[in-house]
């Protein structure tokens, strides 16, 4: 096949030149989707404008909502306003590796296919590794999505018919709630060992939501309890999951501090070597 049977929905919100960074990823894809829809968030400014009507060569369908609904509602958008069978999310600060798609839709386009796959996603820049195919895929567990986000939004294909929950609007791990409700309602889901998107910042602890420790705990927290109220999870299960939250948090702030110290310490250093005389030059 020459295009993919799916559109790409890309949430934004003020991201500015990080979307036509995004954008390029998508139209350097070996197998280009059908279609694009890229979401305006109420960013309130015409740059979303601008970029979608640059040369990508690709059919982009951009939507402006009159305010800002957050992320989740911003994807919500796009799912009723796709066409295409297959649905893949892509955020507007990431980016996909150029074989992304080509590799994912031969898995979901395959007998006995998954109705949701995903991959690993890389941070802080992480350079592209060499692909070693055939591409291995697990399931991904109910464990495994209890404990930990094991499949960023950026990294999801799923069929379309398959959607049965929507993305709740809030601000922190909305993404993470869609995923793990889809995981828990029994819908078979697998996980590739590459890591075909990533993000050029650090996972948390940064400008922008990931940077935002406590929302992302609320969030965290939030998914849990609404997991548990809506029945996806029992009690015995959401318990050790506040217990763990905490735990990872506390792990997450010591790292930021000590990233914090280590960044005050560079530049400290680097401000005393500047005001220091070059002696070489005295008489």
């Amino acid at each position: 096949m020459s295009t993919a049977p799916l559109t790409v929905i890309i949430p934004t919100y003020r991201d500015g030149d990080v979307l036509r960074r995004a954008l390029r990823s998508v139209a350097s894809q070996t197998l280009k989707p059908r279609e694009v829809i890229v979401v305006d968030d109420g960013s309130g400014d015409e740059l979303p404008d601008s970029i979608c009507r640059e040369n990508f060569a690709l059919s982009i369908n951009l939507i402006k909502l009159p305010r800002n609904l957050g992320p989740g509602a911003a994807r919500n958008t796009g799912i009723l306003a796709s066409s295409e069978p297959f649905l893949a999310f892509l955020d507007a600060d990431d980016e996909w590796h150029p074989e992304k798609l080509r590799i994912q839709m031969e898995l979901m386009l395959a007998p006995g296919a998954p109705l949701l796959s995903s991959h690993r996603k890389g941070f802080a820049g992480t350079a592209w590794s060499s692909l070693n195919e055939p591409i291995n895929a697990r399931s991904i567990t109910r464990g495994a999505i209890l404990v930990a986000n094991v499949a960023p939004i950026s990294t999801v294909v799923i069929r379309r018919d398959a959607v049965r929950h929507q993305f709740p609007q809030t601000y922190a791990c909305e993404d993470y709630w869609f995923v793990a409700a889809h995981v828990l309602s029994g819908i078979r889901s697998v996980r590739m060992d590459e890591t075909l998107a990533r993000a050029d910042k650090p996972a948390f602890g940064t400008t922008g939501l990931s940077g935002r420790l406590h929302a992302m705990q609320l969030g965290e927290m939030r998914t849990h309890f609404s997991l548990w109220a809506t029945g996806l999870i029992s009690a015995w299960e959401y318990g050790p999951l506040v217990v763990w939250t905490l735990a990872k948090y506390l792990r997450r702030l010591s790292i930021v501090q000590l990233r914090n110290v280590a960044v005050h310490l560079t530049d400290r250093k680097s401000n005393q070597m500047d005001a220091t005389p070059n002696r070489g030059l005295e008489r």
